[in-house]
């Protein structure tokens, strides 16, 4: 040892040359191993190296390494209790969405109960009153007159006539032009009031065209007055399919076609 570094042991100058060569590197652990190694062997031999000189006690502490890898996730832990602090308030309403598509129409509803009449503000109710009491008034006095010079009135009934002849069909359509219908006696009286009214031949409103021999009503119902003539209805020639009343208030079968008084038939 006193001879320098010229007489080191072949040993320990391989040992320089790793020493030397890792100086190159800028590691500052490596420098400072080297430098530790180095003042060992100049004060005692190798054996007692790891006893006297620890590189850890004789050395300053390196610097912390780069962190490792994260390691793997662990399992999942169970579902914790339900926290007991107060609910929050409710957050405001969201924004309004758009529109939908609309559904088909619905089946329509049950008709309602019928409303009460209306009340027109800008009419005068007592005015219009006083105006439908003598329109009735007037019409009543036109009905009496009627009544007195043309016509007569049985029951629900009121008889009257044009005056005029026709076939029974011109009598059916100028009965209904006027919303009545050809007279058709029910009873004795209603019989005596078309013949006071005719005063002559006149269409009754019965005919047997669908079945021969059975007289019904232009509605088609049979009819339970009667007042025929001796040995009538006898449907001379096959084609008497109407009924007249006569002057003495008798009925008699005649044919559609003859041109007699028409007598119609009013409801009152």
């Amino acid at each position: 040892m006193a001879g320098g570094p010229a007489s080191l042991s072949p040993h320990l100058r391989s040992a320089e040359t790793p020493v030397r060569t890792m100086s190159l590197f800028p590691s500052l652990p490596f420098l400072l191993l080297s430098v530790v190694t180095a003042s060992c062997v100049e004060t005692e031999t190798c054996e007692n190296l790891q006893k006297t000189c620890p590189v850890i006690a004789c050395g300053s502490p390196g610097i912390n390494g780069f962190p490792g890898k994260d390691g793997r996730d662990g399992a999942k832990g169970e579902k914790g209790e339900p926290g007991q602090g107060l609910r929050g308030l409710q957050g405001p309403p969201g924004k309004l969405g758009p529109q939908g598509i609309s559904g088909t129409p619905g089946l329509p509803g049950a008709v309602g109960s019928k409303g009460d009449p209306g009340i027109c503000l800008n009419c005068d109710t007592s005015q219009a009153a006083s105006e439908r009491e003598a329109l009735r008034s007037e019409l009543g006095q036109i009905k009496k007159w009627l009544i007195f010079s043309l016509g007569k009135q049985v029951g629900k009934k009121l008889f009257l006539t044009s005056g005029e002849s026709m076939t029974f069909d011109r009598a059916k359509d100028l009965c209904t032009k006027f919303g009545a219908s050809v007279a058709t006696p029910m009873n004795d009286e209603e019989n005596r009031a078309i013949r006071n009214v005719a005063r002559e031949v006149a269409f009754l409103g019965f005919t047997d065209m669908e079945n021969e021999g059975q007289f019904v009503d232009l509605t088609g119902r049979s009819i339970t007055y009667v007042n025929w003539n001796d040995h009538e209805p006898n449907n001379a020639g096959s084609g008497e399919h109407c009924v007249t009343i006569l002057t003495d208030g008798k009925w008699n079968d005649v044919a559609c076609s003859s041109s007699l008084l028409a007598v119609c038939e009013f409801p009152v």
